[in-house]
């Protein structure tokens, strides 16, 4: 499993787990905000937490933070995204 995110203090705790390879689902502190599926075109769709499509998207990057947007906007809250890429903890794992 990959996991993208600020950290426990960065991005508001948001998280992107890639679950399956072309799955991603984004969190922050534990409330589910949406998923991003990778078409076999390349492309992304961001679905938002109530799995209502958000958009389509060339790259996963913009997909995340379509998914922030999202919920923002249904939270009336303000997104900050920060990427930065957590350590593999389980080395040998099928994602690298």
């Amino acid at each position: 499993m990959c996991t993208f995110g600020g950290g426990p203090a960065g991005a508001e705790g948001r998280t992107h787990a890639c679950w399956d390879e072309g799955f991603h689902v984004a969190s922050a502190r534990g409330v589910f905000l949406g998923y991003i599926d990778r078409e076999a075109d390349g492309s992304y769709l961001a679905y938002n937490g109530r799995s209502r499509l958000v958009g389509r998207f060339p790259g996963l990057v913009a997909a995340m933070a379509a998914t922030a947007h999202a919920h923002a906007d249904a939270t009336n809250t303000a997104p900050e995204i920060e990427l930065r890429q957590v350590p593999d903890v389980f080395p040998g794992s099928v994602m690298q």
